[in-house]
């Protein structure tokens, strides 16, 4: 029999073996915080990389005895910066870090069903990668940021998009395999907990700098769409 914390790592666990990628400037024109980003094993030292994060050994991204909670996003909005490459509405799925459109910024939006003062041990927003899609040509570093200001998915634009917090490094989205993405926004989650005026969600930045991107699907028609998925105690 498997044991619980083996089964966790297994799910949460990248398998590619790639190097942590260096901090880069967030889309949102601030420099973006190296928080021990990686995209596989032999890159963390003593520690090990699960869900895009080094971490101790000791520590396990989320505690056994956790409840775990998905939360699709009650509002959703893709932002592109080539408004030519852009699809009106949500798109089935988008191609992440490609140049030709430029670089792209995914408001999400989460309606909590957990308490204002739960303990939150770890959170994360989850993208699936969209059926049938080519790899990406290289490892892609993702930021992310809080949203500072009210928007809606039916007038949010690249030019009228809401103010966001400084971006930070928070995941890395490998060319293969093609397995699910794991951003952590765990300190983000925590916040809502404090009931911030300037908490409106959270913006999943990606520079275009890739030929050919990598695809996560909406969930639009197919596929599952980004989720947020949040272990309390």
């Amino acid at each position: 029999m498997v044991a619980p914390a083996v089964r966790l790592l297994a799910a949460l666990a990248p398998v590619a073996l790639l190097v942590a990628a260096p901090p880069l400037l967030g889309c949102g024109g601030g420099p973006a915080k190296d928080a021990g980003v990686c995209a596989g094993a032999g890159v963390c030292g003593a520690g090990y990389c699960v869900a895009g994060r080094c971490r101790p050994a000791s520590a396990l991204p989320a505690p056994l005895d956790a409840r775990r909670v998905l939360l699709p996003p009650a509002d959703l909005a893709v932002l592109v910066e080539d408004d030519a490459a852009a699809t009106p509405g949500v798109p089935d799925a988008v191609a992440l870090g490609r140049a030709g459109a430029g670089d792209v910024v995914l408001l999400l939006r989460f309606s909590p069903t957990f308490g204002v003062g739960a303990d939150i041990a770890s959170a994360f927003v989850v993208l699936e990668p969209a059926p049938m899609a080519p790899p990406a040509e290289r490892a892609l570093t993702l930021e992310v940021a809080r949203i500072l200001e009210p928007w809606r998915s039916e007038t949010a634009t690249w030019g009228r998009q809401p103010r966001l917090s400084i971006p930070e490094a928070a995941a890395i989205a490998r060319p293969r395999p093609a397995t699910p993405l794991r951003i952590d926004v765990t300190s983000l989650v925590r916040d809502w907990a404090r009931r911030r005026k300037d908490d409106h969600g959270i913006a999943i930045l990606a520079p275009g700098s890739d030929a050919v991107g990598a695809a996560y699907s909406m969930g639009i028609s197919q596929g599952v769409g980004p989720r947020l998925e949040v272990y309390v105690r």
